[in-house]
């Protein structure tokens, strides 16, 4: 698949939706599920790895980039996992979003200059969304917990950077981030016979959809994406997930989630439109050459 995000952007935001949307899911299926949290990793890696080698088949690419892609998303997991074990579950979601953050800082970083006002206004646009969001559940308390959503977030930050890069394979890292999430769950194995046929068919959904469905979608839609475009679009995670646990768990919204959510889908578009103002600017002048 070709690289470049000038093109078809508009499907790209449709596949990022789509990851989104899928990657919302995991909370659910790890809630209504009574195994250890690196049982169901490695059980759900495992089924997106069969999900992968049968359904999808891709064309395997191995690469630096995309083993260090692979290790990154791992990382971005398994400190995301502890942080919630930690500290409140707002605050470890709020903190691992700081990513936005850590994108500009590759960026700027990789091109050796201060990133555009543009995207300073949109990350604290869409961070400000993400603390009103989750207010009533932020707790300063659990140091170590915070500090463990921040490395999180640097981690998810850079699975973005790196994944957006010209020559990186996204469903080859999946798989090798999907290969390493089996390792910690070698020594629980013999717990697999006390497993519930619920529990299992729980594990292989999270396997399908919240890793095999919703990587695909994220490959597709990076590939014509601006990393932090990305990052924005998929943070939709954030206000899908609490509904799932409103219609399944009946657990109440916050006091300032409306208008948390305001906040954050306010930061998307204003960010596509400018976005979208950026790409006419540099394709006009373009056009006036060719029409000489």
């Amino acid at each position: 698949m070709d690289r470049d995000t000038d093109k078809r952007p508009n499907t790209a935001y449709l596949w990022l939706l789509g990851t989104a949307v899928a990657w919302s899911f995991s909370g659910v299926f790890t809630k209504m599920n009574s195994q250890p949290g690196f049982l169901i990793s490695a059980v759900s890696s495992t089924v997106a790895l069969l999900f992968y080698f049968i359904i999808i088949r891709p064309t395997i690419h191995i690469s630096r980039l995309g083993v260090s892609a692979g290790i990154a998303s791992y990382a971005m997991s398994i400190t995301f996992t502890y942080a919630n074990k930690l500290t409140s579950v707002g605050s470890a979601i709020v903190l691992q979003y700081c990513s936005m953050a850590f994108v500009a800082l590759y960026e700027a970083i990789e091109q050796r200059r201060m990133p555009p006002a543009r995207k300073v206004l949109v990350i604290a646009m869409a961070l400000t969304g993400m603390v009103v969001f989750f207010f009533d559940s932020l707790s300063p308390e659990n140091v170590a917990g915070n500090l463990l959503a921040i490395i999180s977030g640097a981690f998810f930050g850079l699975m973005f950077f790196l994944n957006a890069k010209r020559g990186s394979s996204p469903v080859t890292s999946a798989m090798i981030s999907c290969a390493i999430s089996v390792v910690p769950g070698i020594p629980f194995i013999p717990r697999l016979p006390q497993v519930q046929m619920h529990e299992w068919g729980l594990m292989a959904a999270g396997g399908i959809v919240c890793s095999g469905l919703a990587n695909v979608c994220f490959s597709r839609g990076i590939v014509r994406a601006h990393p932090l475009t990305a990052n924005l679009i998929t943070m939709l995670e954030v206000v899908f997930a609490p509904t799932w646990a409103f219609l399944f768990f009946h657990e109440s919204f916050g006091r300032f989630a409306l208008l948390g959510t305001v906040l954050i889908i306010g930061s998307i578009v204003v960010n596509l439109v400018l976005e979208q103002r950026e790409r006419e600017t540099s394709t006009a002048p373009a056009m006036s050459e060719g029409a000489c």
